[in-house]
């Protein structure tokens, strides 16, 4: 799991241009800022293509934290 939320790091660092984001199992859009669904969309397509997964519609609705995110890539992985 320690490779998955350094993996993630760099993409919400890279998505949302800002290197100082530090991404952990509690993180929610609520306390990134501009973390709209616009941004959403764009953070799970580039998540999708880092860990060469695809998340369905009700997978993506029902990720409350990135803690779930990475559960979710790590079954799936």
């Amino acid at each position: 799991m320690e490779e998955i939320y350094e993996r993630l790091e760099t993409i919400f660092r890279d998505v949302f241009d800002d290197d100082s984001l530090l991404v952990t199992s509690e993180l929610t859009a609520r306390d990134v800022e501009g973390w709209d669904s616009m941004m959403n969309v764009q953070l799970m397509l580039s998540i999708e293509r880092a860990f060469n997964v695809h998340f369905s519609a009700s997978q993506i609705a029902s990720l409350g934290k990135v803690g779930d995110l990475a559960a979710l890539i790590n079954r799936m992985s």
